[in-house]
């Protein structure tokens, strides 16, 4: 141990010595190497604890928050968030040190330390306000904490509070900055969860007007496209598919909309889908697919398959999805969605053997991915749809078999979720509820971060607490819902279920 010491202040004084060699001794150098390499240090234990923070030693948390509080101690906003903080050193520095306290706020949300976590999230908003990014990150992480915990109407108040108190761009470049610009929409979001629909076309009504003045403000500079594209979302939530289609035309034209340009497009076809002009869609298809160096191509086929469907033509679709996939799909993600779209459509149209191919061809070709593990399900559910149980069981049975054989095999967390969550909606699909409900009881306990199928918990838990008389287990999906559940309405719902069940006598 004392030969590891010996071994750190050697290279220390070399680096130190190597600094003054090259003219570089000056203070500020010397401290922001010093508050750099102290956050690395921070964020290596913090990825320990990260891993599985219910379950981290205490010890890992302890070392891991002494490492960010040494550094912030260090390197106080006080001393470096001022004139010290106009340097370029000292601006990195000031961040460092408001990365520890942010990093010391998110260890006491991920250990379920809700009040002290909102608590220092509100301390570094104050206390590095002048460091745009560190206090921007840190209000969005205070408004979602709200969120998670239920507190809908504090999330929506910290949501506004972030729109009105930070600039939608950085004042010397005009770079535009997201978060602020989302705010809003965040606000509204929340409200619509809870059913408020006039409150939350209020606050959209409000950003609206913010967000055009703000882009003619920004004309001509490196915002404006994003504010634009802010103002079709609010239009586009409330309802107004012409006001959105005509806000992405004026980010369009702006001229820092030409690195955006591909996107926009793209957007402005999926809008028309939406809106139910497919014709409209399928022109500005055509425009992402031949512009653009081919970049907007491969998603430029895939609306346009869904807009030839939308037209009531099915052939068409169908060869716009073929055509998805004979032009070698970008990612994994796009060879699965067109195989399962393809299959989906073949199975709408009553061409079932096809459909059947298709479905167990992506299953087989991309046995991990989610819509493999849909695929299955998806044969399964057909047979019990027209009565044919017996098919239905053989089916679930030879999903089980692939699924289990997936577990077994595979030793990514991320495949053991997916695959899980696939076993359990199998086992449902057939009426086995017990050991549907035992296959999600253990995902929930080996991976309490996990972000497991909402949908899914409220079934199982409805299924244990009604059907299988288990008040218990119930009680442990209504609270794991509880916590995960994006949706503030839902997790309310499973707080109130977990409530009763508590109070319930025996």
């Amino acid at each position: 141990m004392r030969r590891a010491r010996s071994t750190l202040r050697a290279c220390t004084l070399a680096v130190a010595a190597l600094l003054a060699l090259a003219g570089c001794g000056d203070s500020a150098l010397w401290a922001r190497w010093r508050a750099e390499r102290g956050l690395a240090r921070a964020e290596r234990l913090l990825a320990r604890v990260q891993v599985n923070p219910r379950l981290a030693p205490e010890a890992d948390v302890a070392r891991a928050a002494a490492a960010c509080r040494r550094l912030v101690a260090e390197f106080p906003p006080a001393a470096w968030a001022g004139p010290a903080g106009r340097s370029t050193p000292g601006r990195e520095i000031v961040t460092a040190s408001g990365r520890a306290a942010l990093a010391l706020a998110r260890l006491d949300a991920l250990r379920g330390r809700t009040d002290a976590a909102l608590e220092g999230y509100a301390r570094v908003r104050t206390e590095w306000s002048e460091v745009l990014p560190v206090a921007i990150e840190a209000a969005v992480s205070r408004a979602r904490l709200l969120e998670r915990s239920g507190r809908v109407d504090e999330a929506v108040a910290a949501w506004l509070d972030l729109a009105h108190d930070f600039p939608p761009a950085e004042p010397q470049s005009g770079r535009p900055l997201p978060e602020v610009m989302d705010a809003p929409l965040f606000a509204a979001r929340d409200r619509l969860a809870r059913g408020e629909r006039a409150a939350a076309d209020s606050l959209l009504r409000d950003a609206e007007r913010t967000w055009t003045d703000a882009a003619a403000r920004e004309r001509g500079r490196p915002a404006a496209p994003e504010l634009w594209v802010r103002l079709a979302d609010a239009r586009t939530a409330r309802g107004d598919a012409a006001g959105a289609r005509d806000a992405l035309r004026q980010a369009l034209a702006e001229p820092a909309g030409g690195v955006l340009a591909p996107r926009l497009v793209l957007t402005l076809a999926q809008r028309a889908l939406e809106a139910g002009a497919p014709d409209t869609a399928l022109a500005y298809t055509a425009w992402a697919e031949r512009g653009f160096g081919g970049a907007a191509a491969p998603e430029a086929r895939q609306i346009a398959a869904r807009a030839w469907e939308v037209a009531g033509r099915p052939d068409s679709a169908l060869e716009a999805w073929e055509r998805v996939l004979d032009a070698g799909p970008a990612s994994e993600d796009e060879d699965a969605g067109a195989r399962f779209e393809r299959a989906r459509l073949l199975e709408s149209l009553g061409r079932w053997e096809q459909a059947r191919g298709e479905y167990r061809a992506l299953a087989s070709g991309l046995p991990t991915h989610r819509l493999a593990f849909a695929a299955l399900l998806r044969i399964v559910r057909h047979h019990r749809s027209r009565g044919e149980h017996t098919l239905a069981g053989m089916e679930a049975r030879h999903a089980l078999e692939a699924v289990d054989a997936l577990i077994a095999s595979q030793h990514d967390d991320s495949i053991q979720v997916r695959a899980g969550q696939a076993r359990a909606e199998i086992l449902f699909e057939t009426g086995d509820e017990t050991r549907a409900c035992g296959t999600l009881a253990g995902l929930v306990r080996r991976y309490p971060a996990a972000a497991l199928d909402p949908a899914l918990l409220l079934r199982a838990a409805g299924a244990a607490e009604t059907r299988l008389a288990n008040p218990d287990l119930a009680l442990e999906f209504y609270r794991d819902l509880a916590a995960r559940a994006a949706d503030p309405e839902l997790r309310r719902r499973a707080r109130g279920a977990a409530d009763r069940l508590r109070r319930a006598p025996g």
